[in-house]
């Protein structure tokens, strides 16, 4: 579930970073908006090493499950 929710996020975010990039380009951005896309930024990397850290964690487990004794 906490995947899930991670991975939302993660969309959510990278979507509306899209978007500032595009705003962006036609007319610049504010102080306060630069701010905004570097904390979602900052955000996004951090879920992204979460998602990460998640799935090498699944791995190993998996691993150590079918190792023979």
């Amino acid at each position: 579930m906490a995947e899930e929710k991670r991975q939302s996020e993660l969309k959510r975010l990278r979507a509306e970073q899209y978007k500032t990039l595009q705003d962006e380009v036609y007319g610049g951005l504010s102080p306060a908006e630069q701010a905004e896309y570097n904390r979602k930024s900052d955000r996004i990397h951090e879920l992204e090493r979460e998602i990460q850290a998640s799935v090498v964690a699944k791995k190993s487990s998996r691993s150590a499950k079918v190792r023979p004794l």
